[in-house]
């Protein structure tokens, strides 16, 4: 574990997907994130990168995604927000499960094999980071990343 500032852990996180954000027309969009954060580069680089190929196979109309930050009691959280077709209610409990797909995974994207957000959620537990998937009234979804602050 190592003092990382979460802006370039983003920022490289994003430079590794570029070439499909730029390719699938989605704006990347960045703020509040002057943070310092204890965690494993290469790892939540890893994270955050299927987050964003999950943003962009789930995208919707003029996509972005939005990556912010946020402190408190010694903890630091990173969101990230897409506008896609979202997750539907009934799926957010289920969508760390192994092989799970969820209704969207199933009927739209043939192709999705429910093992993202499940090594997402493995990742997450040994990194004692923890991941949730906020529900979303709007379109799209919020996932956030909650680390310890890094001093």
């Amino acid at each position: 574990m190592k003092k990382l500032y979460l802006k370039d852990i983003v920022m490289n996180s994003i430079k590794k997907k570029s070439k499909e954000i730029i390719n699938e027309g989605i704006k990347p969009i960045m703020h509040d994130l002057d943070f310092y954060i204890l965690s494993d580069a290469k790892w939540i680089e890893f994270i955050i990168g299927q987050i964003i190929s999950n943003s962009i196979k789930y995208k919707g109309n003029k996509p972005i995604i939005e990556f912010y930050g946020e402190k408190a009691n010694n903890k630091v959280s990173l969101y990230i927000k897409d506008n896609g077709i979202g997750i539907p209610p009934e799926d957010i409990s289920r969508v760390f499960e192994k092989g799970f797909t969820g209704a969207n995974g199933r009927k739209k994207y043939s192709n999705s094999t429910g093992i993202g957000l499940y090594l997402c959620k493995k990742l997450c537990a040994k990194l004692e980071v923890d991941i949730d998937v906020l529900p979303n009234i709007i379109d799209g979804t919020i996932i956030k990343l909650t680390f310890a602050e890094a001093k």
